[in-house]
């Protein structure tokens, strides 16, 4: 069978009646307490060293700040009726000191907890930057969906913390980093071995 003509099994889907957000929240949460355990091993020294060209001289801290925020956004912006991503705030302590990142991981982590009661097809408000002119447009988007991009965007920064904490001698747990489809597969490989 050719390349293109191969598929595979389409991933198995929960389909129940449960219209609670639960199913994103409870991933998500395990994901922000992965970061928090990971930081215990991280020293402030090793937070805000700029890794060099490979990571664009970015930090630890400048990575967990930024999912960080994303997901302060969404909490926040749910309540204030707009959720706007591309407004934040850079060089805040979140960003220099780890011991402040999991007292915020933390009051993100119960949130989680709260938001997985709530529908995940509530309405909301998304207000993005499609473009560097600094103009803002209105989408209409769901919290299910919403928390679905939080998750995603804090497991591809996840990835990238992974590579800096190895780069720093450290050693990550081992699905750190890693998509749940990632891990699936390679579940499903090394059940057909």
């Amino acid at each position: 069978m050719s390349r293109l003509t191969q598929t595979t099994a389409a991933p198995m889907r929960n389909e129940g009646t449960d219209n609670s957000c639960q199913c994103i929240a409870e991933p998500l949460r395990r994901i922000f307490q992965e970061l928090r355990d990971l930081l215990l091993s991280v020293t402030p020294a090793q937070y805000t060293r700029p890794m060099g060209d490979l990571f664009f001289n970015a930090t630890v801290g400048g990575h967990v700040r930024h999912t960080i925020d994303h997901a302060r956004a969404l909490i926040d912006g749910r309540v204030a009726s707009s959720v706007d991503y591309d407004t934040r705030q850079r060089g805040t302590p979140i960003e220099s000191d780890p011991a402040v990142a999991m007292i915020e991981l933390d009051a993100l982590i119960r949130a989680m907890d709260t938001l997985a009661t709530h529908d995940h097809q509530e309405v909301v408000t998304i207000a993005i930057m499609p473009t560097r002119d600094g103009r803002a447009v209105d989408l209409s988007s769901t919290l299910g969906r919403e928390l679905a991009f939080v998750l995603s965007h804090t497991i591809h920064h996840n990835a990238s913390i992974r590579g800096m904490v190895l780069e720093l001698g450290l050693t990550p747990p081992p699905t750190f980093g890693y998509a749940p489809s990632t891990l699936a597969h390679q579940d499903s490989k090394a059940c057909a071995r």
